[in-house]
């Protein structure tokens, strides 16, 4: 699985990197000089180093919200109270910490590709990315949540990210982004069942439900195999018909997909983290 692999994902963040400054970084420098990538082309630009932990009244939280980006997260916002911002900070480092300890691949990757986490009080519970402000994740946390919630969250953010640098190195698709919108390409999500969605929206729903499951498998649990794992293959179905709105490299991702989601063979995504043989 490509979208899961280390050593694919830092050679493709090493591209981004060689198109902006003429020249590949060296692995030591990869985390420093992809962030100097992305001071270029965003607002703000990200720490130099670790994650940058913000809430909804920081530079970034007001930037989402007179830009209207995540909108439905931002529904009904509120105003973060003390406890809330201290005890969310602390469930967020103690998540990082969790995944890179228990899946060090996975921590590996949300280290690399999340540089700002925003942290929101709202109506909505979950997060949200963007292929315009990479390295940026917005959190609205359950009342409930636990870390392991947290480092889902990291985790499922992180493969958008992911995708979204796949993406921007060798395509995905063959149409605009605001062409697979179109009703005709639009294909049932994995994970809002029988709602038809745009063909990217939905391959990714269909991608971020691999590491998800894998995390909980790991666990012993079966909550997201047990909600998802029919619209999942539904998903995959719908994506195939479809196989021609992806690029040669697309259906690769595709196909190494639909393998797992008929399958549930995790083996598949544990190989999948370090093969060496997917780098190029």
């Amino acid at each position: 699985m490509h979208f899961l692999n280390v050593p694919h994902s830092v050679e493709s963040v090493g591209r981004l990197v060689r198109a902006s400054w003429g020249a590949p970084p060296s692995l030591p420098s990869l985390h420093a000089t992809y962030r100097g990538v992305l001071a270029q082309d965003r607002p703000f630009a990200p720490p130099r180093a670790g994650v940058s932990i913000s809430y909804e009244d920081g530079s970034w939280g007001t930037y989402l919200q007179e830009n209207r980006v995540f909108e439905s997260i931002f529904v009904g916002r509120q105003s973060t109270t003390k406890d809330a911002r201290r005890l969310w900070k602390e469930q967020t480092e103690q998540a990082m910490t969790y995944t890179r300890g228990t899946y060090p691949a996975l921590g590996y990757l949300v280290d690399l590709l999340i540089t700002d986490v925003v942290l929101l009080t709202s109506e909505a519970t979950g997060g949200g990315s963007a292929s315009h402000l990479p390295g940026l994740v917005a959190i609205s946390p359950g009342p409930k949540w636990t870390t392991m919630d947290f480092a889902e969250t990291l985790v499922h953010e992180m493969t958008h990210l992911n995708l979204f640098v796949l993406d921007a190195v060798y395509g995905l698709y063959e149409l605009p982004t605001a062409d697979l919108a179109e009703q005709e390409h639009r294909v049932v999500s994995a994970v809002k069942v029988g709602e038809l969605r745009p063909l990217d929206k939905a391959f990714h729903s269909a991608v971020v439900a691999v590491p998800l499951m894998f995390m909980q498998h790991h666990r012993g649990e079966t909550a997201l195999v047990d909600a998802f794992a029919e619209s999942l293959v539904d998903c995959c179905t719908g994506l195939e018909a479809k196989r021609d709105l992806f690029t040669p490299y697309g259906r690769l991702l595709l196909d190494e997909l639909a393998e797992f989601a008929r399958t549930l063979d995790y083996s598949l995504v544990e190989m999948a983290f370090t093969r060496t043989d997917l780098a190029a």
